[in-house]
């Protein structure tokens, strides 16, 4: 299973992030997602998250955070 982080407003997916699975090298920079006004930021669990990288696979993703959030 896999940490993905997600982004809501008002019960519609704004944005999903897959973090990296190697650490970052010390002192180099960490990006993480975060939530603007009236949005709302979710961490859940997906098996194999990262195999949903590639573009062809990212309705894929949606499809599942949409289904588990249940969010429109």
């Amino acid at each position: 299973m896999s940490k993905v982080t997600v982004v809501s407003e008002r019960g519609k997916l704004v944005g999903t992030w897959i973090p990296p699975q190697q650490p970052p090298q010390p002192g180099a920079p960490v990006t993480r997602l975060v939530a603007g006004p009236g949005q709302k930021l979710h961490e859940i669990e997906i098996k194999d998250a990262e195999l949903f990288h590639s573009r062809s696979k990212s309705e894929e993703l949606i499809k599942h955070v949409k289904k588990q959030l249940k969010l429109k």
